[in-house]
């Protein structure tokens, strides 16, 4: 039902703690049924159960616990209990990543992809679509020179420096809408990027911003435009207005796909961002727009 998420990237390594409130579907299973979380390249460091008192008892690995397969792993110590939580915590190498599934680096930020499969590369996870859960508190924690920064689904709710290291920073992210695990997103890194509001329709402003690497900017305005037209056209034709405080674009040149529409937090190929008339044509100028307003629109059409 919900999902709290601690992210913390170092060079070499990220650390990812995660706690799931789960609740136990007794239409289709009875208590003390099985958990099954998918997992893929993951160090497991750590399985918690967390009691109403908010007390934690490890899981140990053995048929009472938790076991491990090539698919993930499937929880089998949570009791009698139809409530309850569970803390896992585990070790992944973005840095390491070329499948570009999940979190991995590409030039000057990390970056996720999680659409079909890839937030079990991320974290321990029920990682289908049929899964929604809303995602309550996302910390993200980094270098503030390597990762000056900090991107995530939803609205930021906090940042400030690292109490134990002032050389590092964090910023608290909150998307106050279910949504399944492939519209979770994370972008960290050295980004330059151009701001702008957009007033809705009731009054309400919505902070707009479009992210590259730094050499990129001045090829990121077509692309704000694109995204208030957007905004626009979906209030006057369907009466959709944007539904959080925040919306923002990141550019990556190592990407995937052309685009994905994660909650507030959309992700580009810079070849569908990307423009200058001195660089594009007519038709670049009018694909951009046409995918950045279909990834707008996916926000009230497609995945809910």
């Amino acid at each position: 039902k919900e999902v709290q998420l601690d992210v913390r990237i170092f060079d070499g390594v990220t650390k990812v703690e995660a706690v799931l409130s789960c609740e136990l579907n007794t239409s289709v299973a009875s208590p003390g049924a099985e958990l099954v979380l998918d997992g893929e390249d993951l160090k497991l460091e750590a399985v918690e159960l967390i009691s109403a008192d908010g007390s934690a008892k490890a899981l140990v690995e053995g048929k009472d616990g938790y076991e491990l397969s090539s698919e993930g792993m499937v929880v089998r110590g949570v009791g009698s209990n139809t409530t309850f939580k569970l803390r896992t915590r585990v070790a992944i190498e973005p840095e390491k990543n070329t499948q570009l599934s999940g979190l991995y680096f590409s030039g000057c930020m990390y970056c996720t992809q999680m659409e079909a499969e890839g937030f079990r590369r991320f974290t321990y996870f029920p990682d289908r679509p049929d899964v929604m859960a809303k995602y309550t508190s996302v910390r993200i924690e980094a270098d503030k020179k390597q990762c000056p920064v900090l991107l995530g689904n939803g609205n930021e709710i906090d940042k400030g420096t690292c109490a134990d290291d002032p050389s590092r920073h964090f910023a608290v992210f909150q998307d106050p809408f279910a949504k399944p695990s492939y519209l979770f997103a994370v972008v960290a890194g050295k980004l330059g990027g151009i701001q702008d509001t957009f007033t809705t329709a009731s009054g309400r402003t919505v902070r707009l911003a479009v992210f590259s690497e730094p050499e990129n900017v001045d090829q990121l305005d077509h692309a704000m435009v694109s995204l208030k037209k957007s905004m626009k056209w979906d209030e006057a034709r369907f009466g959709l207005e944007y539904d959080l405080d925040v919306y923002n674009i990141v550019a990556v040149n190592d990407f995937n796909m052309g685009a994905m529409e994660n909650k507030g937090l959309n992700v580009f190929n810079t070849a569908l961002t990307l423009a200058r008339p001195d660089t594009a044509t007519d038709g670049d100028y009018e694909r951009i727009e046409g995918v950045i307003g279909h990834e707008y629109f996916h926000n009230w059409t497609g995945n809910r």
